[in-house]
């Protein structure tokens, strides 16, 4: 995206050279990047032993109605696990137990509203659990929840790396 002035002094920006800028006020390099993000692949166990795992259904685009591994972006300098806690009590209303690092992916973030922001995602996926008895909310920016076995993934699933982590997530777990 072509910005104009500088998010440090507010000067106008003077020279752009291949998604980097450079103010010539205070010096600030502005580098255009990928955005990290963070998924929580929340899993446990039914009844028959079968492994199950958490997943929401998107209330906004892109992939608005599919269904999607709770998460998002990470906040400027957020540590990942703390903004992974902190999506996860945004969108579900609960707390994570534990949060393992298991996967991590490039993938793309199509943005047909602004065209030059940063198109890929760097994705960290992490194995969590969650009290089993806690009553989850549907909040933010998904319309519901539902615990799906890991051999029954439904077709309509968000991103290419949701499918990549779940299908890592399901060697680790069976």
């Amino acid at each position: 995206m072509k910005y104009r002035y500088c998010p440090v002094c507010g000067r106008e920006f003077d020279r752009w050279n291949n998604q980097l800028l450079i103010c010539k006020g205070c010096g600030y390099h502005f580098y255009q990047t990928s955005k990290p993000t963070a998924g929580a692949v929340i899993v446990g166990d039914r009844e028959d032993g079968r492994k199950i795992v958490l997943l929401t259904r998107r209330g906004i685009e892109p992939f608005k109605g599919y269904w999607d591994i709770p998460g998002g972006f990470l906040k400027n300098g957020e540590d990942p696990v703390e903004g992974l806690r902190r999506e996860i009590r945004e969108e579900l209303g609960t707390e994570l137990l534990d949060a393992e690092l298991f996967f991590s992916v490039t993938d793309s973030y199509p943005r047909d509203d602004i065209p030059e922001e940063a198109q890929f995602t760097i994705c960290l996926y992490f194995i969590c659990h969650i009290d089993p008895d806690t009553t989850l909310k549907a909040e933010d920016d998904i319309t519901e929840s539902k615990w799906f076995p890991l051999d029954e993934i439904p077709e309509k699933l968000s991103f290419n790396g949701n499918k990549l982590a779940l299908e890592k997530a399901r060697e680790l777990l069976e």
